[in-house]
């Protein structure tokens, strides 16, 4: 496995800088009384033509100080995820990326005594790091980066969501982040009474798309800036998901479909809906997956196609998959290793539309990569990795 080269350098220039400058969502196929959504999980994968990406927390996953979490990659056609991670930074409090392209942007979230959030950018899939001043905290959130690489030819740029819930963007140098928007100036006229903001992409057409939680009344926030103004798209929920509190838990663009994983809880349950559009298109809506307090989501998974994968626990049960494709039912697939910390899916080689279902297992420092073999009935294991965790570094 490969690593990236340290950003230590450039995260003590971000701490002089940055000093001049001023859930777990409960999810099952069953009914219970509603529960308040709550931080979605970090553990998460993305998968576009280009490649695929997961997160993943090791080590001693019981004590904040020894978790570290980690960024693989795998290249289209490959059978092994390789290690990228931004090395130089502590990242106990979680890591998320925006990508774009063979691009892509990783950052940490704070924890301990770490204030603001180091970042890092590669173009080269994560073989080489170069630091990014970022001037305060990102939030606890999957996708709160979203990137466009210069040679994507819309612009390019960069979003981000911050700890205090307000989203800050940046030229596609990545040199200057300056305020965009925030939940209160959202929340005006647009029928969602908007809780915080959950996540930001880029449209297929590059339009920047927010998405808040929203308090009661079963909408979906979800906001893509046209001109100068912002557009509500105004989804509303029925059956058990009336009235209910949302939160968006994933907001991915892959080509031309941007695709959303949706949480409510409300007086009539909680459920999980995905939703999804082509460029600046409507939004279609998925059947609900109902879920229960009792259980809790532990990662989800977008890939190239637009398919979404949640893995969710219940009770005295083993790490269960449902997938959902655009138009289709959701899925329930075969329980991974009950070890599974991060679900993924690979890309697809050119000119095939088939990609296959990971799922990665942690052990302490030890990882190993299962794969749902082609008949969908049987996990295989692909991959075994020793994966360099430095225990009793953070203190």
């Amino acid at each position: 496995m490969r690593a990236g080269r340290s950003w230590l350098a450039g995260v003590a220039a971000s701490v002089v800088l940055s000093m001049s400058l001023t859930a777990l969502v409960a999810v099952g196929p069953t009914d219970a009384s509603a529960a308040t959504p709550s931080f979605p999980p970090l553990a998460s994968s993305i998968s576009t033509p280009q490649g695929s990406w997961a997160v993943v927390a090791m080590g001693d996953l019981a004590q904040l100080k020894n978790t570290f979490w980690q960024l693989f990659f795998e290249a289209p056609g490959s059978t092994r995820w390789s290690l990228v991670t931004p090395t130089g930074a502590a990242d106990n409090g979680g890591l998320v990326s925006g990508i774009s392209a063979e691009s892509v942007v990783a950052g940490i979230v704070p924890s301990l005594l770490l204030r603001y959030s180091p970042l890092a950018v590669s173009t080269d899939n994560g073989v080489h790091w170069s630091p990014v001043f970022f001037p305060t905290a990102l939030a606890q959130e999957p996708d709160a980066l979203a990137y466009q690489a210069p040679g994507s030819g819309m612009g390019g740029g960069a979003l981000a969501v911050t700890g205090a819930g307000r989203v800050l963007r940046a030229p596609a140098s990545l040199v200057r982040w300056t305020p965009f928007v925030g939940a209160s100036t959202l929340r005006t006229g647009s029928g969602c009474n908007a809780a915080g903001v959950d996540a930001v992409a880029f449209s297929g057409t590059g339009a920047p798309i927010i998405a808040t939680g929203c308090r009661g009344g079963g909408t979906v926030g979800l906001f893509t800036r046209v001109g100068s103004s912002w557009h509500s798209s105004a989804i509303s929920l029925n059956g058990r998901l009336s009235g209910s509190t949302t939160r968006v838990l994933r907001l991915v663009t892959s080509g031309s479909t941007t695709s959303a994983l949706v949480a409510g809880s409300g007086p009539r349950g909680q459920g999980l809906v995905s939703l999804w559009r082509t460029d600046n298109g409507p939004w279609s809506l998925s059947a609900t997956l109902p879920f229960a307090s009792a259980t809790r989501i532990l990662s989800s998974a977008v890939s190239s196609n637009g398919a979404m994968t949640v893995l969710v626990r219940s009770p005295r049960h083993a790490p269960t998959p449902y997938t959902i494709s655009r138009g289709g039912p959701w899925i329930r697939d075969p329980a991974p290793p009950a070890t599974t910390e991060t679900i993924a899916t690979d890309s697809p080689v050119a000119g095939t539309a088939q990609s296959t279902l990971e799922a990665f297992a942690v052990s302490g420092s030890h990882l190993s990569v299962f794969a749902l073999s082609a008949t969908g009935s049987t996990w295989v294991r692909v991959q075994t990795s020793q994966i360099p965790v430095a225990y009793g570094s953070s203190g």
